[in-house]
């Protein structure tokens, strides 16, 4: 009795998720067109010099502070769980996503700069992105990463500023491609060298208007040659839809083993399901439950270290949870989804 009604109420929560992108979509939509009118009666260039690129300060211990050409705070983009087979998956693309530590990466004033999602600096090196090696003092540049640690490698996932052109607002099909063509332009950025110190990688995107190429991917295994880097889930992009910072179900998130019963997809056999894996949905609150404790231990953890009495225990305490936090940010449970 008690299973048919999480039922109802699992398949209610992905109905509202279905509503919910179309009503964001049309709100994404309409905010577009009231730029693009607002810009025809302006000039752009100096406008938008103006009220963006100055918010890039020349030094910045927090991304938080930097802010887009319309006062809104730069953020990550969080996907939610893809609860139900979209309507129309043509409307969609798919990007196999590696384990690692999400973040965003900053070239701007001569360096890049890594922070990490509570907008934290995390390292500081040099890369060839605009903005970055002498390419352009008032030239600036945002992506939104994975950092796999074990590769010392940036993964690129989207893009909210490209040398100064803010892509923010624009349609992830615009974005993707914009991309593409500026990896291609570069590809010195795919390798590490004396001016590029962190290779950065662009992910691939599977189209699924191509079903075939999306098929063939998902029956691979492993995706990438060695298992190098390794596999997290898969993250599904709307073709429309502007980058939003925070949270979006505009953008979905699944493991590998989930994807032949949500979207009924074949995947290979070696994406194995866990043992306590029954059904997409009961999994996916079972698993926000576990998160959610890991966030909590994680909390708890900080106020113990900061009511230590004496001064070394404080310090050896800091370090130690200093490391834990390390690896709660890059362990598996943490995914991008989060």
């Amino acid at each position: 009795m008690f299973r048919d009604l999480y039922k109802q109420s699992a398949k209610n929560r992905a109905d509202m998720q279905e509503e919910r992108r179309k009503k964001l979509l049309e709100e994404q939509k309409q905010k577009r067109q009231l730029l693009q009118d607002v810009q025809r009666n302006v000039d752009f260039r100096q406008s938008r010099q103006k009220a963006k690129y100055n918010k890039f300060p020349a030094k910045t211990t927090n991304f938080r502070t930097l802010k887009d050409a319309y006062d809104c705070d730069y953020s990550l983009q969080l996907s939610e769980w893809l609860r139900e087979r979209p309507e129309n998956l043509d409307d969609w693309f798919m990007m196999p996503c590696p384990k690692g530590q999400r973040c965003l990466l900053m070239a701007s004033n001569g360096r890049t700069d890594m922070y990490n999602k509570a907008g934290r600096k995390r390292m500081s090196f040099n890369t060839l992105l605009p903005g970055d090696n002498g390419n352009g003092k008032q030239t600036n540049t945002l992506l939104d990463c994975v950092y796999s640690n074990v590769q010392d490698t940036f993964y690129v996932l989207d893009a909210l500023v490209y040398g100064n052109q803010e892509l923010i607002h624009c349609e992830t099909q615009f974005r993707f491609f914009w991309l593409r063509s500026k990896f291609a332009e570069c590809e010195e950025l795919s390798n590490r060298s004396q001016y590029n110190e962190k290779p950065l990688k662009l992910l691939e995107r599977y189209d699924f208007e191509n079903f075939a190429d999306v098929s063939e991917v998902l029956q691979r295994f492993p995706i990438w040659p060695e298992n190098e880097p390794e596999l997290d889930g898969l993250l599904f992009y709307h073709k429309e839809a502007s980058y939003t910072c925070g949270s979006t179900p505009l953008v979905g998130w699944l493991f590998a083993f989930m994807v032949s019963d949500v979207l009924g997809i074949k995947v290979n056999e070696n994406y194995e399901k866990p043992e306590n894996y029954v059904a997409p949905l009961p999994y996916m609150e079972d698993f926000d439950v576990a998160l959610d404790n890991q966030k909590l231990k994680r909390k708890q953890r900080k106020q113990i270290s900061k009511d230590m009495d004496t001064e070394d225990s404080l310090c050896t305490n800091n370090e130690f949870y200093k490391t834990i936090d390390w690896e709660i940010e890059n362990s598996s449970i943490l995914s991008v989804h989060e």
